[in-house]
């Protein structure tokens, strides 16, 4: 693998994606627009050379760079 760094802003982009927000819901917490949100997640899927956002995620995960989901108990 090679090496791939995150901007302040990618990184806090991916928190915000990873714990479920919406591209319209990052740009508001971000303040920047939605357009803005597709063109940064565009920029990283072709810096990591994949096709889509499933593979981004699995990209920087194995990367370490996005955070791990939480993790719910087993009910009982």
């Amino acid at each position: 693998m090679t090496d791939f760094d995150l901007s302040p802003r990618e990184r806090r982009l991916v928190e915000l994606l990873a714990d479920g927000h919406t591209d319209a819901s990052a740009a508001r917490q971000l303040h920047i627009s939605e357009r803005s949100v597709s063109t940064i997640v565009r920029s990283m899927m072709d810096r990591l050379g994949v096709d889509n956002r499933f593979q981004l995620g699995v990209a920087l995960g194995a990367r370490r760079l996005a955070p791990e989901p939480p993790r719910e108990d087993p009910p009982g």
